[in-house]
Order: C-alpha cells, then sequence, then structure tokens
C-alpha cells in the first residue's frame, strides 16, 4: 500500500466515524463496503477477498464499538449483564457461520454483495422511520437473566455479524427496544457493549479460520490489522466528533441523505453482483 492510499484510507475512516457518530448508523456498515473497495483496488484474490473485509471490517466495527460503549457506560447506559449475555450467546452462530458459510468457496464477491445490499436497504429504511412508540417505553426489570430470548438474539446478531461484517446493531437495537422493552438510548448504549463483545468473538474466529493463508502484511489470519488500525482509528476519533456535534443540529435530513446514499450503495452492489 502506498502512502497514498493509507492517507486516502485514514480520511475515509474520519470521516466514516463522523458519519456514524453523528446519524447514529453502526460503523460496520460503513467499514465494510470501503474495505471491499479498497481490497479490489489493491488486487486482493478473489478466494480471499470476501472473508478479509468481513474478519477485518468486524474487528473495526469492535474498535469504534468499544469506544462508542465506554461513553454509553459513563452515562448509565448500558446494562452490562444483558450485553454479556447476549454477546456471547452469539458465539455459536459466529463459529457456524464463518466456518461453515463465509470461508467457503462458493460464498463469493457475487453472494457477499447481495447479502450486503438488503442490509444496507434495512438501514435505510430504520434511518428514515423514525423513533417508534416503543421507543419511549420504559425499562421494565430485567435483572433476572433470560438466557432463551438472549440466545435468539444473540444468534441472530451473530449470524449477521459473521455473514457481511457489521455489528449487529440492525437486529440488536430494536430487539433491546421493543422486546426487553429498555428505553432507546439504553438499548443503543447496550447494544453498542453486546457488538464489541460479539466482534471480538468473530475476530478471533476469522483469524483462526485464516490461520497460514498467505495475505495482506500485517494480517492474521482473515484480519487485516494494519489495514483495519489505518481506517479505525481515525474512525474512533471522527465518531466522537459526529456525536458531539449530533446534540446541537438537527440530524433529520442527514438521515434521509443518508438513507439514499444507503439504496444507491445497495443498488450498485446488487447490479455489480448481477451484472
Amino acid at each position: 500500500m502506498t502512502l497514498l492510499e493509507a492517507a486516502g484510507l485514514a480520511v475515509a475512516g474520519l470521516g466514516a466515524g463522523f458519519v456514524a457518530g453523528l446519524v447514529g448508523v453502526g460503523g460496520g456498515v460503513i467499514f465494510t463496503p470501503v474495505l471491499f473497495a479498497i481490497y479490489g483496488v489493491l488486487g486482493v484474490p478473489g478466494a480471499v477477498h470476501t472473508p478479509l473485509t468481513v474478519g477485518t471490517g468486524l474487528f473495526c466495527t469492535g474498535l469504534a464499538a468499544g469506544a462508542s460503549a465506554l461513553h454509553h457506560v459513563r452515562r448509565n447506559a448500558v446494562h452490562p449483564r444483558m450485553a454479556l449475555g447476549v454477546g456471547l450467546a452469539s458465539a455459536g452462530a459466529v463459529g457456524l457461520v464463518s466456518g461453515l458459510v463465509v470461508t467457503r468457496p462458493w460464498y463469493d464477491n457475487r453472494l457477499f454483495q447481495l447479502l450486503f445490499a438488503a442490509v444496507l436497504v434495512v438501514v435505510a429504511v430504520r434511518m428514515v422511520r423514525g423513533p417508534a412508540a416503543a421507543d419511549f417505553q420504559t425499562c421494565e426489570r430485567v435483572d433476572t437473566p433470560r438466557w432463551l430470548p438472549w440466545l435468539g438474539t444473540g444468534t441472530a446478531a451473530g449470524a449477521v455479524a459473521s455473514a457481511v461484517g457489521v455489528g449487529g446493531g440492525v437486529v440488536l437495537v430494536p430487539s433491546y427496544n421493543r422486546f426487553f422493552h429498555l428505553p432507546l438510548h439504553r438499548a443503543v448504549g447496550t447494544s453498542s457493549a453486546t457488538i464489541f463483545v460479539i466482534s471480538a468473538v468473530s475476530t478471533v474466529a476469522y483469524a483462526w479460520l485464516g490461520a497460514g493463508i498467505g495475505g495482506r502484511p500485517l494480517a492474521v489470519g482473515y484480519v487485516d490489522v494494519g489495514t483495519g488500525l489505518l481506517l479505525a482509528v481515525p474512525a474512533v476519533v471522527g465518531a466522537q466528533g459526529g456525536a458531539a456535534l449530533a446534540h446541537r443540529i438537527e440530524t433529520g435530513w442527514l438521515r434521509w441523505s443518508f438513507a439514499a446514499l444507503a439504496v444507491v450503495v445497495a443498488g450498485r452492489l446488487a447490479w455489480n453482483a448481477v451484472g
């Protein structure tokens, strides 16, 4: 990677983090398509392209989610037992999807692009729907572990995370808010903490599954640490600025703009896949 490409990746990470913090979208939704495009430019072999994108995207997402979770912990907006329980419950799904799906030859760039396009459409819809009535529910008592619901939520989030390289927030936030009745701000904070756990488990899985496979410099298996840090560290900084600005301006038009961009990117990915 040239110095110019590294600088471009850092700028992309800064911008991605800023947008993520400003409009509340998960970092993986931005990190993964950036990585997919970068690896295409760098000529990463097709057999490694998709798992390397997913593994590195989860590594970046974990760093960003960890920074966000710390912010929410300071505001007492995280339910720690639920975050840890759901995160660990996702381990089985992470192992199955990463080992039996993403790293298989039939899970190629075409299928990956179609699935990621579908995730982007879901994100776009959630961005423009606005808060539902359930968003203003008060928190019920959730001190007693609810292992079966936690297992179901963790399995769904882990499957999404390990399949397309996002943290699973599209599953976690509505589940925490509507099914576990956490207030929206606490659902978002608990989701960030859960995504950190899921991303950590997934990163270890992709590092292990890709052990011994020649890839990028500074890569550990299917996790490209060097490229990931160039993207994620500026993103963490940008996210802090975006989150701070979000409390000072009206972000409605930004959400619509991001949703429109997500639809355009989804259309482009789908067109590339079928074309």
